[in-house]
């Protein structure tokens, strides 16, 4: 099999079940647009990328199997008889690595042994010690030479060059020839050679070796270099020369960690990312947060948040990382600086438009993004498929089974996934291990149910409402004026806390502390105190304490006892206070002074004096030249868009059911040509289409979407098929295929073309 159409009759002979097991086991064919019939999928199973993303997946035993078979193929071996595939292997019997394989589309049984893709055909074995074939070698060489080569082998004589290549390569692929003319060779020459087989066929700067070159033991390449054909290393490894199999995973220690311990352990990890997230958003829209100048979150970023949020380093850079990747934080690149200006640095800030998702929605967010994030281009993202791959090893354990020795659980994804590109694999497993603990997602080295939810979407959802279920709403009031919640905060109870009071400590208890400035800190987003008792009232287990109402009483009644105008700073207030503020030595960097017995004005800008007012303990309102009082900028409008959980046709698509509807739909259908699309809808307009209607015709059949009229209604189009009078189309907004009649489109009403990001 080397071509699409070879592939199309296989796939067109397999039953529902066998179609669906290829599906599965390579699920970007299914992405969107759903491939219309077996062509396509044929066509995607054979694309680079698809292939690469099969071979990642790969465990080493079928990776070994598969090199067989690319090994056989290089070697003329076509298809690849599965016993010589076993025997290069040492195996007695790689039949099920052979079904796991074909189950991929990564071979085929065939008659006579295995045939591989074009695409997967190699001319190189540089992983197994070995050199490129030798007809690779000899077609770089003229006919004169080919012919010397003959000559030296003791071949028939031909003066044809295909001729002298069929019979040289026949010659370096029977080994006992090779070995019987090697042992001819001089001394110095063996061992050369011998050291070479070993594992070393391309070198640099190679000592003279007259007799290897002119019997084809070894050739100059264009690049200076001199190699040795990969059927003369095989030849001298010797008959009995196996490659590597490694069909068992290697051993690894589990531990009882206990189910219950681990989620717990989970539950605290998501409440707890809810909360620094939810701080984090807060922060960001008092203030955006500042980027370094390549739009990165620095470290002096990081210490700052975790400081105000009481979270630490990894936390908070992860939950940074996280709320942008989901679209919660927004990057705003400032406009171009002035000639002689310097470029202000990039900033977080949250979407305005965007809702904040209820906890366990929120927490959804994360927990897909983190586990499948958007892709880098051009490169493969190692960090997703190493977090998924640690997810699905310790998911095959039982709940509460942990592996908790990295080293060895390392070793484990080397043996599942040896050909990610990784130099570190180690760190890489440490790090998802981490992340993972910080999410909920794994704890004390064991997956989690909202681990195992991410290998089921069908259950995603109720296991997450679940686990954001068990944060606690109400807290503990003392009356030393101190707030405990026993376990995790809800988001919602641990934001109102932070907002009139400090956090003290946290652990398997939070706590936090009343204070004047605390309190006074409530107000000054615009509270009232009936709204703030009543909001304490809510979320308290008993009675609010005595001394807790007193203060919010009195910094309420306080609150504004002196007003910071915004007319070049002028303080308001009561003749007795403003005569404390003027004589206040701490505030005589204000420069305060007394205009009427109840205005003082201020060499300090309205922020500054606000600022220094309540730094020496009073507690002043902010008020616009009107007189109102001006709130923080953070009091904003409420937004329009919200963040959803996936329909249930969003989810996943299901392999067996796309296998049933490509199992009865034709095997391939027409292809759209240049121009085609244009010329049908010329008819539509009576042979006349303006340029900007021929353009749009153009630009489906090139593959971009569309936006179009059709009978009343306005639809997103891309991916045409012309069917006679009738154009079969993908509508993005509906996630499906609609065959529209070429007489019902106004192209007159179409807008810009839409991109397919």
């Amino acid at each position: 099999m080397t071509t699409a159409d070879e592939l199309l009759g296989r796939l067109a002979g397999m039953d529902k079940d066998a179609l669906a097991k290829v599906l599965a086991h390579r699920p970007d064919v299914l992405e969107e647009p759903w491939p219309r019939r077996l062509d396509v999928v044929a066509a995607r199973l054979l694309s680079a990328e698809s292939l690469d993303a099969a071979l990642l997946a790969l465990p080493l035993p079928l990776v070994q199997v598969l090199r067989a078979v690319q090994l056989c193929h290089a070697l003329g071996r076509r298809p690849a008889p599965v016993a010589e595939v076993a025997r290069l292997l040492g195996a007695a019997d790689v039949e099920s690595s052979v079904d796991e394989l074909a189950d991929r589309a990564l071979l085929w049984r065939d008659t006579g042994g295995l045939a591989l893709p074009e695409p997967l055909h190699r001319t190189s074995f540089a992983a197994e010690g070995l050199g490129q074939p030798v007809a690779n070698l000899l077609g770089e060489l003229g006919t004169s030479r080919l012919a010397k080569l003959s000559r030296a082998l003791g071949l028939p004589d031909t003066e044809r060059k295909p001729q002298l290549l069929l019979g040289l390569v026949r010659f370096f692929r029977d080994g006992d020839r090779v070995r019987a003319l090697f042992d001819d060779a001089p001394e110095e020459t063996r061992k050369l050679l011998l050291d070479m087989a070993d594992g070393v066929p391309e070198v640099e700067g190679l000592a003279p070796a007259g007799w290897a070159f002119d019997h084809g033991f070894l050739f100059g390449t264009y690049f200076g270099t001199v190699a040795m054909p990969m059927e003369v290393s095989l030849a001298l490894r010797g008959p009995d020369h196996q490659l590597p199999f490694t069909p068992e995973e290697p051993p690894f220690p589990v531990t009882h960690a206990g189910a219950e311990a681990a989620e717990a352990a989970s539950s605290a990890a998501a409440l707890r990312l809810l909360d620094r997230v939810s701080a984090i958003l807060d922060l960001a829209a008092a203030e955006p947060l500042p980027l370094l100048k390549d739009g990165t979150i620095g470290a002096r970023l990081v210490k700052k948040v975790a400081k105000d949020t009481g979270g630490t380093p990894a936390e908070i850079e992860l939950a940074i990382d996280l709320a942008a990747q989901a679209g919660l934080l927004v990057a705003d690149e400032p406009p171009p600086p002035g000639r002689g200006r310097k470029a202000p640095a990039p900033t977080l800030a949250p979407d305005p438009d965007l809702a904040r998702p209820a906890p366990a929605l929120l927490y959804r967010l994360l927990l897909t993004t983190w586990w499948d994030p958007a892709p880098p281009e051009f490169e493969v993202d190692v960090e997703a498929l190493v977090r998924r791959l640690v997810v699905r090893l310790l998911a095959r354990l039982d709940p509460g089974d942990a592996v908790t020795d990295v080293d060895a659980l390392t070793r484990l994804a080397a043996w599942h996934a040896p050909m990610l590109p990784t130099d570190d694999l180690a760190a890489r497993v440490r790090d998802a291990l981490g992340e993972g603990e910080l999410l909920g997602v794994v704890a004390h080295g064991a997956v989690t149910a909202a681990g195992r939810a991410l290998l089921a979407p069908e259950r995603f959802a109720d296991v997450t409402d679940e686990l954001v279920s068990r944060a606690r709403t109400t807290a503990l009031f003392g009356t030393d004026l101190t707030a405990i919640v026993p376990g995790s905060p809800d988001a919602r109870l641990a934001a109102l806390l932070d907002r009139v009071a400090d956090r003290e400590a946290q652990g398997t208890a939070t706590s936090w502390r009343f204070s004047p400035a605390s309190v006074r800190r409530a107000f000054d987003q615009g509270t009232t105190t009936a709204e703030l008792l009543d909001d304490l009232r809510a979320v308290a287990a008993g009675d609010l304490p005595q001394p807790l109402v007193y203060l919010v009483n009195d910094v309420a009644r306080r609150h504004g006892e002196a007003q910071v105008i915004d007319v070049a700073s002028v303080v308001v207030g009561e003749p007795a206070v403003l005569a404390e503020l003027a004589a206040h030595r701490k505030l005589a960097k204000l420069g305060l002074r007394a205009v009427a017995p109840t205005v003082l004005t201020s060499t300090v800008d309205a922020s500054g004096t606000l600022a220094a007012l309540r730094e020496a303990g009073y507690a002043p309102t902010r008020h616009a030249a009107d007189g109102s009082i001006v709130l923080p900028a953070r009091d904003q409008a409420a937004p329009t868009v919200a963040v959803r959980d996936p329909e249930p046709g969003e989810l996943p698509p299901d392999p067996a059911a796309h296998a049933e509807r490509l199992l009865t739909a034709p095997a391939s259908g027409p292809v759209l040509l240049r121009g085609q699309l244009a010329r049908a809808m010329s008819d539509r307009y009576a042979g006349r289409l303006t340029p900007k209607q021929q353009q749009l015709c153009w630009q489906l059949e090139a593959g971009l979407p569309v936006d179009i009229a059709y009978d009343g209604e306005h639809l997103v189009i891309a991916y045409p098929e012309l069917d006679g009078d009738v154009l079969d189309v993908w509508s993005l907004e509906e996630r499906t295929y609609r065959r529209l009649e070429l007489a019902r489109i106004d192209l007159a009403q179409a807008s810009t073309p839409v991109s397919l990001a």
